[in-house]
């Protein structure tokens, strides 16, 4: 089976998260290691709900990426959980909005997911021709993979925002550019 859609990704991501906007708005400043919980490493986290609703399996930190989603067919038969011959959706999720996102960026680019999602947070206002955009894009159409990539439509940057309510927005890369993504 196939991957989901980016656009699919980022409808299922919303949901997940406006479920825990409470909980996402009482951390945003106050506790990140909380805040990063609540995304990806407590029971019921926003990734896995999103794993959930996409029909997926999330299993995190594998190889220093923050998680990866999957079906039992990706599974080395006879290996047992942890070992994988597929990855349906590779995420990051990274606080730090600057130059730095390009480790987060490169690691998606060496694994052969059939999605690729960061999460990060901008400045409001923080536009997809931006300088640290445009380098960004510069990292992805450096890649071998940056035709398939443009074609399929299947790295995607989810952007939050807390002003003036928890908001996402997502881009998905295409050679000519970013192109906003919406949810299906």
């Amino acid at each position: 089976m196939n991957a989901p859609i980016a656009s699919e990704f980022l409808k299922q991501w919303i949901v997940s998260a406006n479920e825990r906007d409470a909980d996402l708005l009482a951390n945003w400043n106050a506790d990140l290691g909380k805040y990063t919980a609540i995304i990806k490493d407590e029971t019921d986290s926003v990734i896995d709900k999103v794993a959930e609703r996409l029909k997926l399996i999330a299993y995190s930190e594998h190889y220093h990426t923050d998680a990866i989603l999957y079906r039992e067919e990706d599974l080395v038969p006879g290996a047992g959980k942890g070992w994988f011959r597929g990855i349906k959706v590779a995420f990051e999720h990274e606080h730090i909005y600057d130059k730095r996102l390009y480790q987060e960026i490169s690691h998606l680019l060496i694994l052969h997911s059939g999605l690729s999602v960061v999460v990060t947070y901008p400045p409001e206002g923080e536009r997809k021709d931006s300088e640290l955009m445009h380098y960004f894009h510069s990292l992805i159409r450096g890649s071998p993979r940056y035709n398939e990539l443009d074609e399929k439509e299947n790295f995607l940057l989810i952007f939050g925002y807390r002003e003036p309510k928890l908001e996402w927005k997502g881009l998905v890369y295409k050679n000519a550019g970013w192109k906003e993504c919406l949810p299906s």
